[in-house]
């Protein structure tokens, strides 16, 4: 624990009547709660592992704790929550590559020899953001970046095809408009009608963290303009 390596064989002896799948959802760069009970009256140090097909996620016996090296940082199993039976995996910052299978296991014995029980399976779907903006010309448009995972920021205008790089994360690529990065959100002041059309914030891989559709009003200028030619008729 605390990330020192044991030399201990474990045998999975069998499985829980709750270790059904359950299924849960959260939006990339949000928390996740993986849930999970155990009978709290077995141990007042219950020994928890979390662990995927293929990666170790979490293992807690009191306050020793190892955390894979993929969840470094982001996963936990609540010492205070533990003793009273709540094993839920919590999980920080979802990423994409974090949607699959876990399964929880209490781990029993004393000798070098310990046996793993089933307790839950939990399969994690992770989805991305979708939103709808309206904005006057003038305005701000304020894009949610959402979680650190942000790389890029794309654009594609309504009325176009092609795509264009409007920020990059530690630098500003359209000097166009003016941008702004303040409190993980991307501010577009002074918007246009040009403004209008499809944002797109992209991780590492290129994957949509998010994608907004904007549309840009104009009904201020409207207005002067029918109060313009108002005016012109009026005198006429």
């Amino acid at each position: 624990m605390s990330n020192n390596v044991y030399l201990i064989k474990l045998v999975s002896i069998g499985s829980s009547p709750l270790s059904v799948v359950v299924h849960t959802l959260s939006r990339v760069g949000l928390p996740a709660v993986l849930p999970c009970s155990v009978a709290s009256h077995l141990d007042h140090r219950p020994h928890i592992q979390w662990q995927t097909i293929s990666d170790s996620v979490f293992e807690r016996m009191g306050q020793e704790q190892f955390q894979g090296e993929a969840y470094r940082d982001r996963a936990d199993v609540p010492e205070e929550l533990l003793v009273r039976g709540n094993c839920s995996l919590f999980l920080q910052d979802v990423r994409f590559s974090d949607a699959g299978i876990y399964e929880s296991y209490l781990v029993v014995g004393e000798s070098s020899i310990k046996n793993r029980i089933l307790i839950q399976s939990v399969h994690l779907a992770v989805i991305d953001h979708k939103d709808i903006k309206s904005v006057q010309t003038g305005a701000e448009l304020i894009l949610d970046l959402h979680t650190h995972q942000a790389e890029q920021v794309i654009f594609q205008n309504s009325n176009e095809t092609d795509w264009t790089v409007l920020w990059e994360k530690d630098a500003v690529i359209n000097k166009k408009d003016y941008l702004e990065k303040r409190d993980n959100k991307l501010i577009l002041s002074n918007v246009t009608a040009r403004s209008a059309g499809t944002y797109k914030v992209l991780d590492s891989e290129g994957l949509a963290l998010s994608t907004v559709k904007a549309t840009v009003t104009v009904e201020l200028l409207i207005l002067c303009l029918m109060k313009a030619q108002s005016k012109l008729h009026f005198l006429s």
